[in-house]
Parts: structure tokens; C-alpha cells; sequence
């Protein structure tokens, strides 16, 4: 069978067991998740549905005939995403993820214990999640330009729940940012990826292009990355995922009276959603952002747009 695309990034990792399989799984151009938990049935998420994979590796809404995830599954997988060397991974351990060739994220849980200099550790693995990471270069392309004035681009807060897509959105907003259009001077975009969920850099720095104008700081918390970048690399535009916090709030602050522009996301269904909530809330109702834009997603997998202007009033609504 074909191994390049997903299955020739992700096959190799799996035991024996799941790989034979998974192998048609992974020629699905809709998977998003595959979620392992010991002992229980290994699920498959795509942009419509979840499902169990089976035991003759095909895809069931039935939880009789699945495929049960063993000690031995898990195990094995964690050797090969880790290299066979827990140490030269124990950063990304401790965060509770490890980021593999092509942007796929594995989300770890076990056992959390400290150490003698109080750092957070993990063991006993016994769930992972792998979230399937995917570029759709231009599908912003159609709203773009109800987020600029006269080569200007507005402060910008891209709102959507959870596997709703915003990272998504967010990357190719900072390549069209950074790279320009036929109407629209690309312009120095900073990025500050907390979570290594932006670019998806692994250890060989291999991940997402963000454009020929864009500075990436990973692995580095949002508050103190954004003002690090911006006393040292001069950005026009900072972005950053998921902000919230008082410390985020205070950065904004600073950046936004010092003229630059800022691209950011945050979990939530809506705009009054995010407007209720503390610290976050309150410094939009001070000092809202000349853009909102909510992402939903359909039944069909396709996702539906609205942009709100500053006082909340829609600006565009459609379907990419």
C-alpha cells in the first residue's frame, strides 16, 4: 500500500498491532485525531464524526468488534516517538506532548510526579492523542481583505472552540501577512508559539512555513515571548495563540502603545462568550479590537465565518 502523505509520516510509529491496522486509516484526507487510552477502544476523529477502529481495520460507530488499546501499544509507540531516548525528549515530556516530522502533535497523560528540583515529570504513559496537523494555504484568502485598510492591518482576535480550527486560520493569516498579496505589502510578523502549535517545529526544525517576513520564538511563554520580540526583531504584527491571563493582558497593553498590530486567538463560541471572561474580558471592553472573527464548524466539516467590527457589527459572513 501507498506509505507516503500521512501514512508515510505517522505509520511507522505505531506497534505491529495498530499498524497493519491502520494502514487505510491513514489515507483518509478528513482525520484529525487518533486517541489510544490503555485497555479501551482506539478511536478515530474526523472533521465529521469519531469513530472505533476494528479489529479488521476499518471504521465502525459500534463499539463491538473494536480494536482495544494494550499496555504494550502504548509503550512501544512512546519508545519510537521519543527515539528510544527519554532523555533527549524530557523537556517536551514534562509539557505533555511531543511534535513529529510533518507538525503531527502527540498529547501525553500519565502519572505526573516532581523531582528533586521540584520540575515536573511524567511516567506511566497511558493515554496519547495525535493530532493530525494540516495546512490549507488560502483559506483565509477569502476575508483577508476585511481585516486591512489602506495597508493597514487591524488588531485582530480569532475566536473559535476547541478543534474548531483557529490554528489553522491563524498560520495562514501570518504567511499572507508575511508574504504579502497583490494588494496588501507584506509586513514583519513575529510569532510567539508557546505550545509549538503555530510553526510545529520538531528538534530538527522542521515544520509549517510562515512566510519569508516571519520570526518564530518557540516553546517560550506568551507574555514574556511578546515582548521579547518586540524590543529585539521590530515586528509590525506579533502573533500568539491562545491568550487569557493577566500577565497576556499586561503585554497587550504595552505592544499595542508602542503602534504594533496584534494577531491573536482564544478558545470560545463567541464574542459575548470571550467578553464575560476575566481579565481578557475586561481589557476588550477598555480597549477592543478592530476585528473579531468566529469560526464554527459544520456538520459538513466546512467552516463558517463571521467578522464583528469593534462595536460588534458584522463586516462579512461565509463559508470556507
Amino acid at each position: 500500500m501507498e506509505t507516503g502523505g500521512l501514512a508515510g509520516e505517522l505509520l511507522h510509529i505505531f506497534s505491529d498491532s495498530i499498524r497493519k491496522r491502520m494502514e487505510r486509516v491513514l489515507q483518509r484526507p478528513d482525520l484529525t485525531e487518533i486517541r489510544l487510552r490503555v485497555y479501551l477502544p482506539l478511536t478515530i476523529r474526523t472533521l465529521k464524526k469519531e469513530y472505533y477502529l476494528t479489529e479488521e481495520g476499518g471504521l465502525s460507530c459500534e463499539e463491538t468488534g473494536a480494536y482495544r488499546v494494550t499496555p504494550e501499544d502504548i509503550r512501544l509507540i512512546f519508545q519510537k516517538i521519543s527515539q528510544y531516548s527519554l532523555f533527549a525528549y524530557k523537556e517536551e515530556v514534562r509539557e505533555g506532548y511531543i511534535t513529529l516530522k510533518g507538525g503531527h502533535r502527540i498529547g501525553l497523560c500519565g502519572k505526573v510526579y516532581y523531582d528533586g528540583e521540584g520540575r515536573r515529570q511524567m511516567q506511566q504513559i497511558s493515554s496519547m492523542n495525535i493530532r493530525i496537523a494540516r495546512e490549507v494555504i488560502g483559506c483565509c484568502r477569502p476575508f483577508f481583505p476585511y481585516l486591512t485598510e489602506d495597508g493597514c492591518f487591524f488588531n485582530t482576535l480569532l475566536i473559535s472552540p476547541p478543534g474548531g480550527g483557529k490554528t489553522t486560520y491563524l498560520r495562514d493569516l501570518i504567511r499572507m501577512l508575511s508574504d504579502g498579496t497583490d494588494y496588501f505589502e507584506g509586513q514583519n510578523v513575529s510569532v510567539v508559539d508557546e505550545r509549538s502549535e503555530i510553526g510545529n517545529r520538531t528538534r530538527l526544525s522542521e515544520g509549517f512555513y510562515l512566510g519569508k517576513r516571519t520570526d518564530l520564538l518557540d516553546h517560550c511563554p506568551k507574555a514574556e515571548g511578546m515582548l521579547m520580540m518586540l524590543r529585539t526583531m521590530g515586528p509590525q504584527i506579533i502573533a500568539a495563540d491562545e491568550i487569557g491571563d493577566a500577565k497576556d493582558m499586561e503585554a497587550l497593553r504595552y505592544i499595542r502603545n508602542c503602534g504594533c498590530r496584534l494577531l491573536l486567538t482564544v478558545h470560545g463560541r463567541d464574542v459575548e462568550d470571550i467578553l464575560e471572561r476575566p481579565y481578557l474580558g475586561e481589557y476588550l471592553r477598555k480597549n477592543p479590537f478592530e476585528r473579531y472573527v468566529q469560526i464554527q464548524a459544520e456538520k459538513t466539516g466546512r467552516r463558517r465565518i463571521d467578522i464583528f467590527d469593534a462595536g460588534k457589527g458584522r463586516v462579512w459572513r461565509g463559508v470556507t
